[in-house]
């Protein structure tokens, strides 16, 4: 039976906590309260968004206050609440410590007494019948531990797939390290890898989710955008509809978002908003005007003759600035072609014929130090 597509908005002008705790309640009045999932002795996974070390205040990951207020509700529902994540890279138990105390979850964590879910490890495989292209997923096993999912993630635009949202966060099931590997069996199709995030979101779908929209990212997302005050909350059960919603309101095409175009294609996503029961305030009085998008090309689909000329005149690409670089070579350490060199104490340096842009290096740099470039050529036919 497919999942309805009614969609949930309420405003949330700030993190203070009362007035998060209200909105986040009232976006999950159409779907039975958070008692939807959350039963006594029940195990309930927050799936968050740590994509990186920052603080709550940069909008690139969930905000705590998000958190801590959905980790209230299950808990007194008689529920645990279990907290996790895999950001990409290479992590380990002391560096996944270190990016929850960074981005305020850790405090949240500890004074809330929930538990905390490391997703690296142990891991498990899982054969899907429901995926359409990726049928072999390594994923977290904490996924097989709990009763239900509630999934959190963050509004922000995304340099390769335009917008990073509901869909997208479910990327974060794999472990860090092994997130590589999927990549490169994606290569510059963002299409493909559109198809890997719907096989897993086909594969391991949420109960339910919880968008934090208070503050978002537009620009050069998902973590070198500038945060962008949009002061909602959306929820409901079906991801691809929550996004279809959420491009709608920042102003981005809804199908200009590869997820969303094909979770349509699926039979699993909304065509328009006309299939979309919306409950709240209408979208004309919530919409963001001069939402600042990233500037995203596909090249995938160019034919072979001719991929290497626009790849060289069109393609945008990663650069890395001398003056932010700290030279700790973690993009050369996580690129997943392993297109870039680096020698300790040097700039990295990128070898742009083995680039397939994932723009991985610049997701996951902690200075902040590669910039997405844009070829002239291209700057001049717009």
């Amino acid at each position: 039976m497919p999942v309805p597509y009614d969609v949930a908005i309420a405003r949330c002008d700030s993190y203070d906590p009362a007035i998060v705790r209200q909105a986040i309640e009232e976006s999950l009045v159409p779907f039975g309260g958070i008692a939807s999932v959350a039963r006594e002795g029940s195990r309930i996974l927050l799936k968050i968004n740590l994509l990186a070390a920052k603080r709550p205040e940069d909008a690139v990951t969930t905000h705590p206050e998000i958190v801590r207020a959905v980790i209230r509700m299950v808990q007194e529902c008689g529920a645990e609440a279990i907290v996790g994540d895999s950001p990409g890279g290479r992590n380990t138990p002391a560096s996944y410590r270190a990016l929850l105390k960074k981005t305020g979850i850790l405090d949240v964590i500890e004074e809330t007494g929930a538990t905390m879910a490391y997703f690296d490890e142990p891991r498990m495989e899982r054969v899907s019948d429901r995926a359409r292209t990726f049928k072999k997923f390594t994923v977290t096993s904490m996924l097989d531990a709990v009763d239900a999912v509630i999934c959190l993630p963050k509004l922000k635009t995304h340099q390769f797939t335009l917008f990073t949202g509901a869909v997208k966060l479910l990327y974060g099931y794999i472990p860090g390290i092994i997130k590589a590997e999927y990549h490169l069996h994606a290569g510059r199709d963002v299409t493909t890898f559109a198809e890997l995030l719907l096989d897993l979101h086909d594969t391991f779908p949420p109960d339910l989710t919880v968008m934090d929209a208070v503050v978002g990212m537009e620009g050069t997302g998902p973590q070198s955008g500038t945060p962008r005050q949009i002061g909602l909350v959306l929820a409901g059960r079906s991801c691809p509809a929550i996004d279809f919603v959420a491009t709608s309101i920042v102003g981005i095409d809804p199908f200009s978002v590869p997820t969303i175009t094909c979770a349509l294609e699926r039979g699993s996503g909304p065509g328009g908003m006309e299939e979309i029961p919306l409950h709240g305030p209408p979208l004309e009085d919530v919409r963001v005007s001069g939402f600042r998008h990233p500037d995203v090309r596909d090249l995938g689909r160019i034919p072979p003759a001719f991929f290497a000329i626009a790849d060289r005149l069109l393609a945008n690409r990663p650069v890395i600035d001398p003056g932010r670089c700290v030279r700790c070579g973690v993009c050369a350490e996580d690129c997943p072609p392993g297109a870039i060199a680096f020698s300790k104490g040097s700039i990295p340096d990128i070898d742009y014929s083995l680039c397939i842009r994932c723009f991985c290096c610049q997701e996951l740099c902690p200075s902040g130090a590669v910039d997405v470039k844009t070829p002239i050529l291209r700057r001049i036919i717009g």
